[in-house]
């Protein structure tokens, strides 16, 4: 019994000794918040223990304060959120301690361990933090320069950190968020010539989206008097190119045997043959059948040509450029027979089902070339969409 009581003395006496060398060496490691950190875990604490303690508070304490006169003269833009962090590192450091103190040395002594009512610092630096932050993206907001104005929105953020509605920044907010983006209007233009359908040009407009984040974006496809554009993106048409009605006829012919009836086998000297029970030997009779096939074909190919623009709103001036064609072709077969019908394939005859039709109208050629030009005007929008966010 006294030898487990011995180990554990060892034990418990090892256990102080280590602790109390770990916060001495974070003491000649000068990291005194460790030091405190430490001491405040411990349940028990020696003489030594509490002077380190000492010291390492009151030598934070003093590198804080003398940080903080130090950004107070400085001109840096986010000082004052630094001192505001160093008052609330301060501040929730001093809460931890107060619950130790008063701390007595053994000779009766009272550790010097200096506090102070932070509230009214905490509040004036978590004030000037906000109006800085405020007076910087207010500034930005009211440049003419639209990078700026987004990047206000980082400084207004920044001030509502301290208060959520800090005076009238979500406004602002809102403000930047307007002011900052970029409006482009989407346009199809025709050459009047051309006959196409009557909603040909819009029925495109409406099927071209925005496929990214449209945050400092906003395409429309009608032009609105209130809003001054940065852009013209159009797809001009100039031309459409519609072949002749090509028709081709093609003939072939199929044939087949198939059983018609019996005849008898003969012998050399042609008598029936017989066979071992007497009667005659019959084999089945072929005949061979035919069926005449005229393949139709009809061949009809259009072209919308165009090319899609970038242009910069007010001046005018053409920022990138890219063809768009819009194709439609038109290929069809029926097929006709003349002849016995069982002659032909089971291929053929699944063919059989395709009947005359006529060569469908430009019209609905050119209707059928919108789908391309769709692809072409929403990939070409997609290609150029950092150009028309980050330019101007």
């Amino acid at each position: 019994m006294m030898i487990k009581q011995k180990a554990l003395f060892i034990f418990l006496f090892t256990l102080i000794l280590i602790s109390c060398q770990t916060i001495k060496k974070s003491f000649e490691n000068r990291d005194y918040d460790r030091v405190v950190s430490l001491f405040l875990q411990k349940k028990k604490v020696s003489e030594e223990e509490i002077s380190y303690f000492e010291k390492a508070y009151n030598v934070a304490l003093e590198r804080d304060k003398e940080q903080i006169v130090l950004l107070k003269s400085a001109n840096s833009g986010n000082r004052w959120e630094e001192i505001f962090n160093l008052y609330s590192k301060i501040n929730t450091r001093q809460n931890n301690v107060l619950r130790v103190l008063p701390l007595y040395y053994s000779d009766g002594r009272k550790a010097s361990i200096e506090t102070f009512d932070f509230s009214a610092v905490l509040e004036e630096s978590r004030q000037n933090a906000a109006q800085a932050y405020y007076d910087q993206g207010l500034k930005l907001l009211n440049s003419k320069n639209k990078n700026s104005i987004r990047q206000s929105l980082d400084y207004f953020a920044a001030s509502k950190k301290f208060y959520i509605n800090y005076k009238d920044v979500n406004e602002l907010m809102e403000e930047a968020q307007i002011k900052g983006k970029n409006y482009a209007l989407l346009l199809v233009e025709k050459n009047p010539n051309l006959m196409v359908p009557s909603y040909f040009e819009q029925s495109i407009l409406e099927n071209i989206k925005l496929t990214k984040n449209a945050e400092w974006l906003s395409i429309d496809y009608r032009r609105k008097d209130a809003i001054n554009y940065d852009f013209l993106v159009k797809l001009n048409l100039y031309d459409i190119q519609v072949s002749p009605d090509a028709l081709k006829e093609i003939y072939t012919t199929e044939e087949k045997s198939i059983q018609d009836g019996w005849q008898y086998e003969l012998d050399n000297k042609g008598n029936v043959k017989k066979d071992s029970l007497g009667n005659d030997i019959k084999k089945p009779k072929y005949v061979k059948i035919t069926c005449q096939v005229k393949e139709t074909r009809m061949e009809k190919s259009t072209r919308v040509l165009g090319d899609v623009t970038i242009y910069d709103a007010t001046t005018k001036d053409y920022l990138k450029n890219q063809k768009c064609i819009g194709n439609a072709i038109f290929n069809y077969s029926y097929f006709q027979i003349n002849g016995n019908k069982d002659a032909l394939s089971a291929n053929t005859i699944s063919k059989l089902k395709y009947l005359p039709a006529p060569f469908p109208n430009t019209l609905d050629m050119v209707e059928q070339c919108k789908a391309e030009l769709i692809r072409c005007y929403q990939d070409f929008i997609t290609a150029n969409y950092n150009a028309m966010v980050y330019v101007k």
